[in-house]
């Protein structure tokens, strides 16, 4: 191995290691950040009712939220179940829990 190869490697690292620090990273963590702010809208609107369409006022009417087919129960039925089977729990334990008189 000569020098020149040597050489051509470490520009080849180097270049690749600045395509995915200045290119790749900021596509990935704006690929993220879409994805969390769309699960972060099924959840206020599964656990709280948030709807999108009043949120917007008179333009949400041209926003149809069932046309863009955010359907997630498949991850989060799993979860559903298990605060269901807590909640019930609690239900119980506290409907068993000795009141003060």
């Amino acid at each position: 191995m000569d020098i020149t190869s040597l050489i051509e490697i470490v520009i080849a690292i180097v270049v690749v290691y600045f395509f995915i620090k200045l290119i790749v990273s900021p596509v990935i963590k704006a690929v993220i950040g879409v994805l969390t702010f769309l699960v972060a809208i099924y959840l206020l609107q599964h656990f709280l009712g948030f709807d999108l369409t009043k949120l917007l006022g008179p333009w949400g009417k041209y926003l149809n939220v069932n046309k863009l087919g955010l359907n997630l129960n498949w991850i989060f039925g799993p979860a559903y179940y298990y605060i269901d089977k807590i909640k019930s729990f609690l239900t119980f334990i506290w409907g068993n829990y000795p009141k003060n008189q």
